[in-house]
């Protein structure tokens, strides 16, 4: 064989070799970012922190009524006194729990698909939202994507949205999940949750203005990661200026509104934020419940779409700060979606999971002042 035929051989043969040096670096490569990924997971999950948290729970608060079960306690809405309205998944959805975590209301019964969004109006009457399932599920077929309206004595007044239908239009909702009391005595409500049912429309997050008579106003934004668009906004709170902050929850961020419902800022220091809640002296209250986790999400998420870690390396708990976006203290070890808090010094937390192991004794939380 001349030496010139001996060079092609080498050639052709070390070419060959190329593929299977590149499969095996790009295995490296994948294998090295799930480990750093299991790291940064982990840190999202650490119960306990330096930073001051100067709470403690009330343990065993509150009582379920017998025969009632736990469920998520997504929505929350606290009266001053120390006691408060739940929105929680199971039956009935809607409970009055009073100071000493006894419940006196209930109704709702047989209502509501996915329980998602509470908020009251000036009348007392209580809105309570349901986003539907979160994927596809045939016992639901015609059910849910709707919010209900109730007297606070349990009486039905109205439902909005087409149920079983999940549609951005005027008289239809992709998945409500928030609603808040606007300045001017109309609903703002949050509309569009992920993960969502394949047969869900996959885009249109926006915010709805409706009146107290149900009536649409118009709607704000669309799905994006810009100035003014949402993805996922998940929870609603106005402060005494008229600013509404979102909890813009798959952008891993806090949107501030103003009082035209214009792009003011966004902050990114409170977390992946789940619940809000704004009190009177601008104390500003942010659960977050998903950093670290391993969610769907759609394809122009933060993180990319698929089931993927969200948010990495922030960690889960409860941010109290304030209005002018200083943040002053920290409460680890807890993951609420829920959140509310109260002129008194409560801060109330609505667990979606791990309600069997909370010293509360469920999933709803009473934080006070140590």
């Amino acid at each position: 064989m001349s030496k010139s035929a001996r060079r092609i051989m080498l050639i052709v043969s070390l070419l060959g070799l190329v593929p299977l040096f590149s499969a095996t670096s790009q295995a490296q490569v994948v294998e090295a970012r799930e480990a750093e990924t299991e790291k940064l997971i982990s840190l999202s999950r650490r119960p306990t922190s330096t930073m001051d948290g100067p709470y403690e729970m009330v343990e065993n608060w509150p009582t379920l009524l017998p025969g009632q079960e736990w469920g998520a306690a997504i929505g929350l809405i606290p009266d001053d006194t120390g006691g408060l309205w739940m929105l929680f998944r199971s039956e009935p959805p809607i409970n009055y729990v009073n100071a000493e975590g006894q419940i006196t209301k209930s109704f709702g019964e047989g209502m509501i698909v996915q329980a998602h969004g509470f908020c009251m109006d000036n009348d007392g009457n209580l809105w309570a939202g349901d986003s539907g399932p979160f994927s596809d599920d045939p016992a639901t077929a015609g059910r849910g994507f709707q919010i209900h309206k109730f007297s606070p004595d349990g009486e039905h007044l109205l439902s909005l949205g087409q149920a079983g239908v999940s549609r951005a239009g005027t008289e239809t909702f992709i998945g409500p999940t928030a609603c808040a009391l606007m300045p001017d005595g109309n609903i703002v409500i949050a509309d569009g949750h992920w993960p969502r049912p394949s047969n869900a429309q996959q885009d249109g997050d926006r915010l709805v203005v409706i009146t107290p008579a149900g009536e649409f106003v118009r709607e704000v934004g669309k799905m994006g990661a810009g100035s003014g668009e949402f993805m996922g906004p998940h929870a609603l709170a106005y402060d005494a200026q008229g600013r509404l902050y979102v909890a813009d929850r798959s952008n891993n961020r806090v949107q501030i509104l103003d009082e035209n419902l214009d792009f003011v800022d966004d902050w990114r220091h409170f977390g992946r934020p789940s619940g809000i809640t704004v009190l009177e002296d601008g104390t500003f209250v942010v659960a977050d419940s998903e950093s670290g986790g391993l969610l769907g999400g759609p394809s122009i998420a933060p993180e990319g779409g698929g089931r993927v870690a969200r948010n990495p390396g922030f960690q889960v708990g409860i941010r109290i700060g304030k209005t002018n976006g200083s943040l002053q203290y920290y409460i680890p070890g807890t993951r609420p979606e829920g959140m509310a808090a109260d002129n008194l010094g409560n801060i109330f937390a609505g667990l979606t999971g791990g309600c069997d192991v909370s010293p509360s004794g469920g999933c709803l939380q009473k934080w006070v002042r140590k």
